[in-house]
């Protein structure tokens, strides 16, 4: 008998030149199984969809939320002399 990853992996290669599944098992909740077709085409799969995800996420980001770039000052050199013998 084949487990449901399995069985997801069979329909999968049927259907699609490349895939890649990534689950949580319920018992296992700081694990995951990881199942890919190609190694080669799960790097690009997976970089195309966090660029995918991450848009989708940041549609639920509110417009007056958006961040703003803040300046901080630079410090001013400092000479060693200011600093006195204990830190020498």
């Amino acid at each position: 008998m084949s487990t449901p990853l399995e069985q997801a992996q069979a329909i999968l290669g049927e259907h699609y030149r490349n895939y890649v599944i990534i689950a949580q098992p319920e018992e296992c909740q700081h694990t995951f199984e990881f199942v890919c077709s190609d190694s080669f085409a799960t790097t690009g799969l997976l970089m195309e969809s966090m660029k995918y995800h991450d848009a989708w996420m940041n549609t639920f980001q509110p417009i007056e939320d958006d961040f703003e770039w803040l300046d901080e000052e630079e410090e001013e050199d400092v000479d060693e002399d200011s600093y006195g013998e204990d830190f020498l």
